[in-house]
């Protein structure tokens, strides 16, 4: 693979490696303030939003982290050994490319 393909790549996984949890925490908040709309406009439909039982709530937050987590981890690594390669690469004599 060319080296500046390699470079383009490792970009994208830089780039999908601080786009993706911010996105992923938007969405729960987003969900999180919309079952408080719920059940604040109706009390009786409190436990369609997870609101009724704490533990579900903190359940489905630690989910969504531990989600986060594993993209930030997949994707800074993939970012590092591309860029590694990319590298290495770019730094070899021209004969062997």
């Amino acid at each position: 693979m060319h080296r500046k393909a390699l470079f383009i790549l490792a970009g994208v996984f830089l780039a999908v490696a601080l786009a993706v949890p911010p996105i992923i925490l938007i969405m729960q908040a987003e969900t999180d303030v919309n079952n408080l709309i719920i059940v604040q406009n109706n009390p009786a439909m409190a436990t369609s939003g997870n609101f009724s039982d704490p533990n579900a709530l903190h359940q489905s937050h630690q989910i969504n982290y531990l989600l986060v987590g594993i993209v930030e981890v997949v994707f800074v690594s993939l970012f590092a050994v591309t860029l590694y390669y990319a590298l290495k690469r770019s730094t070899l004599p021209v004969s062997d490319l």
